[in-house]
């Protein structure tokens, strides 16, 4: 899936947005996949934390409850999907 210039540079803007409320995690919008999808090691996790989502308010809802579950629940969530 990919989307058209414009489309991928909203989403860009929308990553940029999300870097700003959330700024302990990378994120990055994967025009290829038509995903958002952000990393961070979470205290405790033996590995980064993977999070994707469609929308940038699911990937913004997703990292809130990263980080409110704890790394045991959450240490290599990964996202992946369609209808999300």
């Amino acid at each position: 899936m990919t989307g058209s210039e414009p489309d991928d540079a909203a989403r860009w803007r929308e990553a940029a947005v999300l870097r700003g409320e959330h700024s302990k995690w990378v994120i990055v919008w994967l025009a290829s996949i038509g995903r958002f999808r952000a990393y961070r090691r979470l205290p405790g996790a033996r590995r980064d934390t993977a999070l994707t989502a469609a929308t940038a308010a699911a990937l913004s809802d997703d990292i809130t409850q990263a980080e409110q579950g704890g790394a045991g629940a959450i240490s290599a969530k990964e996202r992946h999907d369609p209808d999300r």
